[in-house]
């Protein structure tokens, strides 16, 4: 109530605009905005965010990592491996049939033998330098030239071994056999004669003759046949 002669304040009427009235609260009514009522479900979005990333922290520092120790061990064992592979691997020519590839001739236990090659009546030429590997080695069985001549150059601790002309046709890389010389094979109606030192062999198996000391050897593919047999007339010097 104004105090008597207190002027009065005009109210004015303004369409369109309502006056703020705040409504009174009902009993069990939730008056809370939808905003306010989003807030706490973000709330816990995020809550179970943090949650998930220090679930996956934890898993991760779970991952069981090798001690240094073991580390260092792996490490000595891994040099140690490379160690004997490049000092133990073999390096140049390996061992044929139990012939070393030495980087010089050997005269101690040193002999001649001659092979002769028989096809279609025609001689077959045994490769020059065959067990020679250029300038680094020389097996103990090797041709210089293609004459057939086989030189036995061994040292004195193989003085009582019996090389073969198998031995020659390991180091020269070729087979040998009662059917097949190197790359020639019994076809047909041919026959593989062995001689040893001018006398035929029937039963011989060609790659057990023992070479000894001008051991003349006549591989011969028949028909033709070349009778007698080829001998080789050994130089002075051998």
């Amino acid at each position: 109530m104004l105090a008597e002669g207190s002027p009065r304040q005009p109210v004015f009427y303004q369409p369109g605009r309502p006056t703020s009235v705040r409504p009174t609260p009902q009993p069990g009514r939730d008056d809370t905005s939808k905003t306010k009522r989003k807030q706490p479900a973000g709330r816990d979005a995020a809550a179970r965010a943090g949650q998930h990333r220090r679930h996956a922290s934890r898993s991760s520092s779970r991952i069981p990592l090798l001690p240094a120790g073991a580390v260092a061990v792996l490490l000595v064992l891994c040099a140690g491996v490379a160690y004997l592979y490049f000092t133990t691997a073999p390096s140049g020519p390996q061992k044929v049939a139990n012939i070393n590839c030495d980087a010089t001739e050997q005269v101690a236990h040193h002999y001649h033998a001659h092979l002769s090659i028989l096809y279609n009546g025609n001689e077959v030429n045994v490769p020059a330098n065959t067990g020679i590997v250029g300038s680094t080695c020389l097996y103990w069985m090797h041709t210089h030239d293609t004459t057939g001549v086989i030189h036995i150059e061994a040292p004195q601790s193989q003085a009582n071994r019996a090389f073969t002309l198998g031995d020659f046709f390991a180091i020269w890389g070729q087979p040998l056999s009662r059917t097949q010389v190197a790359t020639l094979k019994v076809t047909g109606d041919q026959k593989l004669l062995v001689y040893v030192d001018g006398t035929l062999q029937p039963d011989q198996d060609p790659s057990k003759i023992v070479l000894k000391s001008h051991t003349q050897v006549v591989l011969e593919f028949t028909p033709p046949t070349v009778d007698p047999p080829p001998t080789y007339p050994f130089p002075a010097n051998l």
